[in-house]
């Protein structure tokens, strides 16, 4: 164990603002308006600026499905050359040529908002966003988007648009100021519905449909439909036929897909309509409505919010570690199978989900008694786990149990680890943690309290769905276990190759467990009255900018039995490993590289693995027999036949797996892209690396794509080689290139990031809402060789002179040495000149070095074990939502930041 570590420690708590009804428990009773037969899709073509102003456009006009008409619609800065061109070319097409203006009256709020047309695009808030008029901040519960004008006049509607993640965002058309409601109606207590519209982002439902992140082209591509899409290099160029046939042919992909998705979602026979999904949890969500499963919060509107901030103090999310760090193992890699879904199952928890709400009862002495004839083996019997629905309070002294802080000093970030915990102060954890911390340390903690939850009855009116509307793939949830019916029909599928096996995947993935704790953030410009419930079960009146709203069907006490279950998976499959003689690499929410040790031959390191996957056996709830810790395909060969499978790790989601060749090289099997997914591609298949073997496997299959192949080769390597701490960076021309990142306006937070080189410009020069950039790195520190005079600032008192950092952005490119010669600095509008800027090679250099600060031996330099760190607990601060903001140019790191400080100090004040 490593030295004491005192630190705050910090825990969620519960938020709610005073007189405002929770979404579940509004009304559903309102009467959908279905969109007419008529869909607009359209896509814009823009100047490759960093103001990316629209050029022209592309629309196809659809009654039920058949193509009406084709419109083509410019901007007035055109050319006369140029409209000539487009107007040439939508003559000899028989298409539509007007202007935006014309486009936006007769099209847009024509047939998108008095016709009730379906309005489709790939990535749709760029597209809205380079049609507009104007654009402003939104309001209401749209606060934190942009709300967009398309008409000078009030009597026509704004559309708005908030961000909610890489792939989705709200849409809809905002009130007009226009009274809708005749005086003669308001007089009879009429009042006229709003229409709000009916947006498809293609992006979105592909992404919730699919599980996957797709570009128009690669969904074509998995689509397989007829029009595939394309590149051209002559955007931002003159208007050609060639480029006019691209920009028609886009939009014609475009609609292939959506109505190859439309087709796809059909199948669910869902009754939630196609543009209300924005994930896949609205997926889960909608199948949940099928069957009649009404939400906690709506089944038990009263339900004392003082039990939730007890409940969210106890939750922690999956657990990710490494315990081998930097040093080379060989491992066989494990899975749970379905992990969520299995811990839910084992401890019944769906009786909680069709439940009419839920009761508690204090059980301290039998949750004692329970705790001090605990045993590892008797997690072998699925009556255990149904006692752990269950939380208990306890002053930890040096039990092993989550632990959220700041492990390393001058860093905002928050991390979870498993660690030796004491406090003074009570705190509440699952059941399932405290089994943890005895099956680790062999010492039983003391009780001080234990809640014991229990299921209300069952609600009325479940009905039984049918998947796809196929008989074989039914469930009813008046009968069935709806997480273990939802896996036994995959594998089902799965043996029968039914390609349907992904989208049963997806709906069990989307309703076992994230829906439960959903919670949306709003941020308020000013501080606004909240009530707050903490770890003690007390009720606080404060005030913050930081609102937070329970989504739907969120269930705290799901959320966090599920993730402590989870924990405790883990750390049964760590002890049983142990007690085998067996190491382990890393961990990480699901999964766990069990190590062989040096002195132990390859035949008994299976053998003594293989013991530890079978004690799983009996906890597997599903019809497939077999174990539920189950061997990854990355540990066989193309054949099928097990082979060496080694392990190179640097921190938490930081790892690779590869085998040797015969030349002791290593060969890929699969990789994190974590930490590294943050850069646009150096180089890409086209221009591949000859002195590095290209992947052995496909690299959809590895995880990363080439460029991130290549860097983990070098870094395993390097390891091989006996030099871990030194890796070569010059193995390919392009790390020479500056690093780009990308950057996107996609809220008016973000936009403000550009606000000083937006002022003063004419508006068709600003840069937008939802343009998107790449933003190079300032070299700083060592790498900072060049002093530019201009960029000196003067400090007082003959204090020297201070080099203020650049802040480089450029407009959007993928080639990084194209993208450098147009950087400049964000702030002041000048040039930056190139050798400014930091390389691929000097934004990697340190990667390999990544600490693991939750540990002890997990400084930048450490490798080996890493050790468990004695924390102890100098004060509790209460905290909202964890995200993670650091990933606005593409990619999070492994840490999680508090972005809402409630501050509730051992019992003393309350600050915002």
């Amino acid at each position: 164990m490593s030295d004491p570590f005192c630190a705050p420690i910090y825990l969620r708590a519960y938020t709610e603002k005073p007189g405002i009804q929770p979404v579940a428990q509004k009304s559903g009773s309102i009467k959908i308006v279905a969109p007419s037969p008529v869909t607009l899709i359209f896509d814009t073509e823009t100047t490759t600026d960093a103001a990316q102003t629209l050029r022209f456009g592309v629309c196809q006009i659809r009654r039920c499905g058949e193509l009406k008409r084709t419109v083509l619609f410019y901007s007035e800065e055109l050319s006369d050359a140029e409209c000539e061109t487009l107007r040439s070319y939508a003559q000899m097409r028989g298409h539509v040529c007007q202007t935006v203006a014309a486009f936006r009256k007769d099209v847009l709020l024509k047939y998108g908002y008095r016709a009730n047309a379906v309005i489709v695009g790939f990535n749709l808030p760029f597209d809205i966003a380079r049609l507009a008029l104007s654009y402003s901040e939104a309001r209401g519960s749209m606060r934190g988007g942009f709300s967009f004008a398309f008409s000078p006049y009030k009597s026509e509607p704004n559309i708005r648009i908030k961000h909610l993640s890489a792939s989705a965002a709200l849409i809809d058309f905002a009130r007009p100021g226009k009274q809708l409601t005749g005086r003669g109606m308001r007089k009879r207590g009429f009042k006229a519905r709003h229409n709000r519209g009916f947006f498809v982002d293609v992006k979105t439902i592909a992404m919730a449909l699919t599980s996957r992140k797709h570009s128009l082209k690669s969904l074509a591509e998995f689509l397989k439909v007829p029009t595939q899409k394309h590149e051209t290099e002559e955007h931002g160029g003159a208007l050609t036929e060639a480029y006019l046939d691209y920009a028609c042919a886009d939009v014609q992909a475009t609609w292939e897909c959506f109505d190859a998705l439309k087709t796809m979602y059909e199948s669910h026979e869902l009754s939630t309509p196609l543009h209300k999904i924005l994930s896949e949890a609205s997926i889960g969500k909608a199948y949940l409505k099928q069957m009649g499963i009404q939400p906690l919060l709506k089944c038990q509107p009263d339900i004392p919010r003082e039990g939730f901030g007890r409940i969210m103090s106890a939750y922690y999310g999956g657990r990710a570690e490494v315990r081998i760090r930097r040093d080379i193992a060989q491992v066989l890699y494990c899975d749970f199978k379905s992990m969520y879904p299995t811990v839910n199952a084992l401890m019944n928890l769906n009786r909680f989900v069709i439940a009419d709400g839920y009761s508690e009862h204090e059980a301290t002495a039998e949750t004692q008694a329970f705790l001090d004839s605990f045993e590892i083996e008797d997690l072998k019997c699925r009556e255990t786990w149904r006692c752990l629905t269950t939380l208990v309070r306890l002053c930890p002294s040096n039990d092993v149990l989550p632990v959220r802080t700041r492990y390393s000093e001058g860093k905002d970030n928050l991390t979870i680890g498993l660690n030796h915990l004491t406090s003074e102060t009570p705190l509440w954890f699952t059941l399932a943690d405290v089994l943890v911390s005895k099956i680790l340390t062999g010492k039983t903690p003391c009780i001080l309290e234990a809640i014991h939850y229990e299921p209300g009855p069952l609600q009325e009116g479940l009905q039984p769905i049918n998947l796809f509307g196929r008989e074989e793939y039914r469930i009813d949830p008046n009968q069935d276990d709806m997480f273990t019916r939802l896996i036994d029909l995959r594998d089902e599928a799965k043996a029968r190759k039914d390609p349907l096996q992904q989208q049963i995947k997806i709906i069990a993935n989307a309703t076992c467990y994230g829906i439960f704790v959903e919670v949306n953030r709003d941020d308020a410009p000013k501080p606004e009255a909240l009530m707050l419930y903490d770890a003690s079960s007390e009720s606080h009146e404060i005030s913050s900018k930081a609102l937070e709203e329970p989504g739907r069907y969120f269930h705290p006490l799901l959320a966090t039995l599920i993730t402590g279950a989870a924990r405790l998976m883990l750390a049964t499959a760590e002890r049983l490993a142990s007690d085998q003689d067996l190491g382990w690499v890393f961990c990480d929410t699901d999964s766990i590289a069990m190590a062989r040790p040096h002195d132990m031959d390859s035949e008994l390191f299976y053998s003594k693995a293989q013991n530890v996957i079978d004690w799983f056996e009996p906890l597997n709830p599903y019809a497939k027999s077999g174990s539920i810790l189950k061997v990854e395909d990355a540990n066989y060969n193309s054949d099928g036949v097990l082979e060496p499978l080694y392990c190179f790790t640097i921190s938490a989601k930081r790892y690779a797996l590869f085998n040797l060749d015969k030349e002791n090289k290593p060969v890929l099997r699969k990789a994190s892209a974590h930490g590294l997914g943050a850069f646009m591609p150096p180089y890409t298949e086209d221009i591949p690396n000859w002195a590095i073997p290209k992947p052995g496997y496909p690299l959809k299959e590895l995880g990363v794509n080439l460029w991130q192949h290549d860097y983990w080769y070098k870094l395993i390597e390097a390891a091989l080689d006996g030099h871990s701490h030194q890796v070569s960076l010059d193995y390919h021309p392009a790390l020479k290139s500056p690093a780009i990142r990308r950057y996107g306006a996609t809220s008016p937070a973000l936009l403000r990031w550009m606000g000083k080189y937006n002022e003063g410009k004419a508006e068709s020069n600003q840069v937008k809402p939802f343009g998107f950039m790449v933003a190079p790195l300032a070299r700083a520190g060592v790498w900072a060789e060049v002093e530019d005079p201009d960029i000196l600032t003067t400090v007082k008192r003959g204090r020297p002179n201070k080099q203020k950092s650049h802040k480089p952005i450029a407009p959007f490119e993928r080639d990084a040495w194209k993208a450098a010669q147009q950087t400049f600095d964000r702030e002041t509008g000048k040039i930056v000149p190139t050798d400014c800027l930091k390389t691929y090679a000097e934004a990697l250099a340190l990667f390999h070095l990544s600490p693991e600060d939750k540990f002890g031996n997990g400084a930048p330099w450490d490798q080996g074990l890493t050790r468990r760190r004695l924390v102890d607990a100098n004060d509790v601060v209460l905290i909202g939502k964890e995200a993670n903001k650091v990933g606005e140019f593409g990619d999070s790191n492994p840490t999680i930041s508090a972005v809402c400080t409630f501050g509730l100090s051992n019992g003393g004040s309350i600050d915002e």
